[in-house]
């Protein structure tokens, strides 16, 4: 059962939405919520706000607590990738949910939307490669590299545009930058991810699309999905995608 929409929550939620998260789902467990981009998950230099804090300032607002409000923070989304994510309230939740990720549970799912330059030649992909990371960078492995790990996704066309295309991804492993990196690869590097061969664009046209995951005390399902930004719909617009998000 969700949490009591109180008027002090409902404020809570409208100062937390300004600062770049919207909660989408709330109970007494976890918190599900969608992140924009350019805010940090966690804790950066002083004076930048990161979604751990924003989220301590929301549960002491919203629930009259006076002292620090426990953010179990159990993933996390690079700073200007926007998307769904979940945090949890207690350390039980944090616990169970931390585990469902590291072991990389069968029943969470992660999907994300990625806009691409060039049409891939087939509808229909899986991508599996060795990744390891270098100086802040995710490269492919060379063959007989030991550092290398296994990255798996699949991926479907979803929209044609403009000499781009705009693809759904299923991933399979939750490796950093794995996305960036194996699309990049494969001749399809995500727009505006200038660090991967991208074009030059405010931020990475890459989205957490939606996040689903057994409840870590009633294990019923929970799926949250978060609304395409305004900056990835304008995208469509000025690239013709059809059909359009």
């Amino acid at each position: 059962m969700q949490v009591e929409r109180t008027p002090e929550r409902m404020k809570a939620r409208r100062k937390l939405k300004r600062r770049g998260a919207t909660v989408l789902y709330e109970d007494n467990h976890l918190i599900g919520l969608s992140k924009a981009a350019g805010l940090l998950s966690q804790g950066g230099p002083p004076g930048v706000e990161s979604l751990d804090e924003l989220l301590d300032d929301y549960r002491r607002e919203a629930e009259g607590k006076p002292g620090k409000a426990y953010i179990g923070l159990v993933h996390r989304l690079d700073r200007n990738v926007s998307g769904a994510m979940v945090v949890a309230r207690t350390s039980k939740a944090a616990a169970r949910l931390s585990k469902a990720f590291h072991d990389r549970s069968p029943d969470l799912k992660k999907t994300y939307l990625a806009w691409v330059e060039r049409i891939p030649e087939q509808d229909h992909v899986e991508l599996v490669h060795r990744l390891r990371r270098e100086g802040g960078v995710t490269l492919i492995a060379a063959d007989g590299d030991d550092d290398g790990r296994v990255a798996r996704l699949t991926y479907d066309v979803v929209a044609r545009g403009n000499k781009s295309a705009r693809l759904e991804i299923a991933l399979g492993t939750g490796l950093p930058h794995q996305i960036r990196c194996q699309l990049a690869f494969v001749g399809h590097p995500i727009l505006g991810d200038l660090k991967y061969g991208g074009e030059p664009a405010k931020r990475p046209a890459l989205h957490a699309l939606r996040l689903e995951f057994p409840h870590p005390v009633g294990g019923e399902t929970v799926t949250l999905q978060a609304p395409v930004p305004k900056d990835l719909e304008k995208i469509d617009t000025r690239r013709h995608m059809q059909p359009p998000v």
